[in-house]
């Protein structure tokens, strides 16, 4: 749960009421990204003139849950996330407990996690149709050429990269080798690997593609090997 500012409740009433007039259109879109089950206070309560069976209706379904907090602070402080979210700024910016809806760092992500043991075959299956309709993929792994991974990480490669042409960007660091790209091309000779020089400032594991950006919390190994927790993160760009 996290809270919304009084603009923001306001703006989110007047939808669910259809007032066009009322709302930004753009505001809702971007409110809809962030949406979840929310807590608000009585004083916003009062201030927006909602009835109590209007708080009733969306208390029963735990889409709503209202409390007396002493302010802002207080109220904020009682979320899970201990976030508000807004669009108007505290003096032109947006510090912590803040989210600006309309233009923030923070984003909403879809995440799933496996435990060591379990099988990671719908999450394979996740990310080879998320790469499935991609112009271009950039896989960004340190460790994903090196001796002791390449025959399980070459056969992840094989089992989530799309087999059609699709330029294939790689940043590893360690035993890459004319053999490896060979190895790779006997999967789909369409393929256009293009080895990149190592960046030693980057420490995340991920795969982008010009579509969504996937963190691979243990890199691309732990997709294909299941001794090790592995927690996949999308963001869409």
């Amino acid at each position: 749960m996290l809270a919304l500012d009084d603009e923001l409740l306001k703006e989110y009433f007047a939808f669910e009421h259809n007032r066009v007039k009322d709302y930004d259109k753009t505001t809702i879109i971007k409110l809809f990204k962030y949406l979840q089950p929310f807590k608000m206070s009585v004083r916003q309560k009062e201030a927006l003139g909602l009835s109590d069976e209007k708080i009733k209706s969306l208390r029963d379904i735990g889409f709503l849950k209202i409390y007396r907090f002493k302010n802002e602070n207080d109220l904020i402080k009682n979320t899970k996330l201990k976030l508000m979210l807004t669009k108007d700024g505290v003096d032109t910016s947006y510090p912590y407990p803040y989210i600006n809806i309309l233009d923030d760092e923070v984003d909403v992500s879809f995440t799933a996690t496996y435990k060591s043991g379990e099988n990671r075959d719908k999450a394979v299956e996740h990310i080879r149709a998320l790469l499935l309709d991609s112009n271009e993929i950039t896989i960004y792994d340190r460790y994903l050429s090196a001796n002791s991974s390449w025959s399980i990480n070459k056969k992840v490669l094989s089992e989530i990269l799309p087999i059609k042409t699709v330029d294939i960007k790689i940043y590893c660091d360690i035993h890459w080798n004319n053999l490896r790209k060979s190895d790779l091309e006997t999967y789909c000779s369409n393929w256009r690997i293009n080895k990149k020089e190592w960046n030693r400032d980057i420490h995340d594991r991920y795969i982008k593609t010009d579509k969504v950006t996937i963190l691979l919390s243990s890199g691309v190994i732990n997709l294909g090997n299941s001794s090790k927790d592995f927690t996949y993160i999308i963001r869409v760009n």
